[in-house]
């Protein structure tokens, strides 16, 4: 079965670039020009990720990055016209997992696109480990099932998220610095700030940590971050 793509872009031209590209590269592919008609296509189309502009003309693209993120796992690539880190910053913050800045090549947007549908691949794949590995004492991860438990309650977690937090796991008691981060987790060169390390691991704490006890993940100040090795049943 295709990969499903929904294409959020109000300008009319751009919006017939990257379907047909998608299309030729053996995606579906779903077409929206507001934040409302986004909506509905959603609910029926389904999409395994979705590209979306900022600049839309009913609501804030940054707004619906949101509302999306908040109760899906799919990964979120933002295009606009801005060039400003902070409005990248923004759309990183409220879930997006890339964020390209037109003018761009559609080469580029291609290759983005494989990379994230990638994770999206491995997220639902089975690994050969069979263990739960506890990270706190209300959050342990699941290898087998690629699921995240807090207490009871599965954690959404977007693939990304998870690909971050696994190699954590894998890598206990090892500091990283954000430039090694980058480098392992991310799957190609990514033209972004650091701060982008930053933000998936505040993402990740305000998603597991327990309020007012110990981070699942440490900061070495001046270094990175380390995720320390705690007692496992």
């Amino acid at each position: 079965m295709n990969l499903k793509i929904l294409v959020v872009e109000d300008d009319f031209s751009i919006n017939d670039i990257l379907t047909f590209a998608l299309k030729s590269e053996g995606y579906a592919i779903a077409s929206a020009f507001s934040a409302k008609e986004a909506r509905t296509k959603f609910e029926e189309f389904n999409p395994d990720l979705v590209l979306l502009d900022v600049n839309l003309p009913d609501e804030s693209g940054f707004e619906l990055c949101r509302s999306i993120s908040a109760e899906y796992k799919i990964p979120v690539i933002m295009l606009t016209a801005r060039n400003d880190i902070i409005d990248k910053i923004l759309g990183l913050e409220l879930g997006a997992d890339d964020y390209i800045t037109k003018p761009f090549n559609i080469k580029e947007v291609l290759a983005r696109v494989k990379v994230a549908l990638r994770r999206v691949d491995r997220y639902r794949e089975q690994t050969e480990d069979n263990v739960y590995i506890k990270l706190s004492d209300s959050v342990k991860v699941d290898l087998e099932k690629r699921i995240v438990l807090r207490g009871s309650e599965e954690v959404k977690l977007k693939p990304k998220e998870y690909d971050l937090l696994v190699f954590f796991v894998k890598n206990r008691d090892r500091v990283f610095s954000r430039e090694e981060l980058l480098d392992k987790v991310w799957d190609y060169d990514y033209e972004g700030d650091l701060r982008t390390v930053d933000i998936h691991v505040r993402r990740l704490r305000a998603k597991l940590d327990s309020s007012g006890g110990q981070s699942i993940i440490d900061t070495v100040f001046g270094v990175g971050y380390v995720m320390r090795r705690r007692d496992e049943k």
